[in-house]
């Protein structure tokens, strides 16, 4: 069993085949997909970053309206123009 010397056809001790192609198999299909994973993660996050700006620009904007900087017809072309 581990002390096995057989090196015949079928996957080796490197994954997909054995010998060099093998490991290059296997690093590439690695690759693909840390890549993948990478890129879905990053999705995501921009997706509750544009999210999170919105909620932050329209609480910006009731504080404003709230100390008076801006009146209400100002406030509501605003509100308009962030909300979804």
């Amino acid at each position: 069993m581990w002390g096995c010397n057989y090196s015949g056809a079928g996957f080796g001790h490197w994954g997909f085949g054995g010998g060099i192609m093998g490991l290059s198999l296997t690093a590439l299909i690695i690759i693909i997909a840390v890549v993948v994973v990478v890129k879905i993660i990053r999705s995501n996050q921009s997706g509750q970053s544009e999210k999170f700006d919105q909620i932050d620009s329209l609480k910006i904007l009731k504080m404003r309206f709230a100390k008076g900087e801006i009146d209400e017809q100002e406030y509501q072309k605003k509100k308009d123009i962030l909300a979804p």
